[in-house]
């Protein structure tokens, strides 16, 4: 029977944000000399504006990896990111291979993802968890260990180093972390969002796989356990306020599609018993499942109750005007999701360009007849999961 290995390296208990503002906050790996902040390359071996030699620097768990010395292709699914690219390409250097999967960008984001130094690669939008499928299972990644980010995401140097130091050494094919969320320059400490936000993020992609045909959700299935790793992925959207609530509009949009295409209830409770009886391969935490599809569909007044447990039950009033917005913002996300619903809305996610857009531009996008062939998923080798992983 297939079990999940949970290594106890994360305190799952909400910590209160650092004092001082920004004070303690996680460095980011930037491998390429670049400055974190501007993009601009420093001179090697010099410090860059957040104050850490990415070359030569110690990291609270060891050495921090030197660049390109990690065996794991990094995928960073992107479109219209320029904002954001450069810090998520840097932050990612320790990789061996990077790879920016664009599904038809408009602005610069090409560009300066090139200039950062990774790969590009043109595939039409496929979904969430299509467009991952699609660029995981491509012959052109070079090793079988794959770390995924968004465009908006980065890696600290904490987190950089305790890959690179386990990678290899236990016997897992996927490794989960928290996100700390950012949210008007504030990490959303509480609410129940960060103590909640594990995902499987590096994946041995011989036993990892998802689900294309799910439109809205993008959680790995794996066939065998997954540790937990101490640090956490920073999520940091440098595009602000306007572009956060248009995304969410979009998200929502598919979140009505989800509600309303669930089976009854009593099949989602065969369903979460039959998780806890035989452990599947959802590497989504079980404890979620039971609260989003069997929990909360049974609440009545939904924004109320959720604005009230997030603010009030789970503290988010600890952090500040940036909590309580927050917490107002997703009792509005939730206010509408059940308008849409209730509407009867569809949509047609599988054309969106990207995440978050309801355009179709990437059908049309120059170079989209490029797309990346995936061949057949590969079975994974007894004893692959530990021991030296390379190409």
């Amino acid at each position: 029977m297939i079990t999940r290995s949970q290594r106890p390296t994360a305190d799952s208990r909400e910590p209160a944000p650092p004092s001082g503002g920004r004070a303690g906050w996680p460095v980011p790996y930037d491998a390429a000399g670049r400055d974190a902040t501007t993009g601009q390359a420093t001179t090697t071996g010099q410090a860059t504006a957040t104050g850490q030699d990415t070359a030569t620097g110690q990291d609270a768990v060891g050495p921090v990896p030197a660049p390109g010395s990690v065996p794991v292709t990094a995928i960073i699914l992107a479109r219209n990111e320029a904002p954001n690219i450069v810090r998520a390409v840097g932050s990612v250097g320790w990789c061996e291979q990077v790879v920016v999967v664009d599904s038809g960008s408009t602005d610069d984001t090409v560009e300066l993802a090139r200039r950062s130094g990774a790969a590009v690669w043109h595939i039409p939008w496929r979904g969430y968890a299509g467009q991952r499928q699609q660029a995981m299972m491509s012959p052109e990644v070079r090793h079988d260990w794959v770390f995924f980010l968004d465009s908006d995401e980065w890696v600290s140097t904490t987190l950089a180093t305790e890959i690179a130091s386990r990678l290899g050494t236990e016997e897992c094919v996927a490794y989960s972390q928290r996100r700390r969320f950012v949210f008007d320059g504030r990490w959303i400490a509480h609410s129940g969002w960060y103590a909640n936000s594990w995902q499987a993020r590096l994946l041995d992609r011989r036993a990892a796989s998802f689900d294309d045909s799910v439109n809205y959700g993008e959680r790995a299935s794996v066939a065998g356990p997954v540790a937990r790793l101490a640090a956490d992925l920073i999520d940091e959207d440098r595009k602000g306020l306007a572009a956060w609530l248009r995304k969410h509009v979009h998200y929502a949009e598919l979140e009505a599609q989800r509600r309303t295409a669930q089976p009854a209830l009593r099949e989602r409770i065969s369903r979460i018993r039959r998780e806890i009886r035989h452990p599947g391969r959802s590497t989504r935490p079980l404890g979620r499942s039971i609260a989003k599809d069997v929990v909360f569909p049974l609440v009545p007044a939904k924004p109320a109750a959720l604005f009230c447990y997030m603010y009030v039950l789970r503290a988010g009033w600890r952090d500040g005007r940036q909590g309580l917005l927050f917490c107002l913002y997703y009792a509005w996300y939730e206010l509408t999701v059940g308008a849409l619903a209730r509407a009867g809305h569809t949509g047609a996610p599988g054309a969106t360009g990207e995440p978050g857009r309801g355009d179709t531009a990437a059908a049309t996008a120059p170079d989209a007849e490029r797309a990346v062939p995936v061949p057949r998923q590969r079975t994974i080798p007894a004893g692959a999961a530990k021991g030296p992983i390379g190409a």
